[in-house]
């Protein structure tokens, strides 16, 4: 009977434990290098958010991050629009 009770409260431990690290807070995706999708499905980096783009409101995503093997997840929504900076002024 006690081995039954201690296999039980050690499941129950370890489910517990899982279940918190499943539920972990992960990281902010805009503190990540962001990446756009351009025609024909590639992405390429996307810059600085208020200073080489914005996203414009809209139902799609705007910008993605990676997991660097390749993956791209969405991260901002809206549409990408390109910030284009005046090159006589120095801005």
């Amino acid at each position: 009977m006690k081995k039954i009770k201690w296999m039980i409260m050690t499941l129950v431990v370890s489910l517990s434990i899982g279940g918190a690290l499943a539920t972990a807070p992960q990281g902010d995706c805009r503190t990540q290098p962001q990446f756009y999708m351009v025609l024909g499905g590639g992405y390429m980096p996307a810059g600085t958010y208020g200073v080489n783009y914005a996203c414009d409101a809209s139902l799609s995503t705007c910008t993605y991050t990676t997991d660097g093997f390749g993956n791209y997840f969405p991260c901002r929504s809206g549409s990408y629009h390109f910030i284009q900076l005046n090159s006589k002024s120095g801005k």
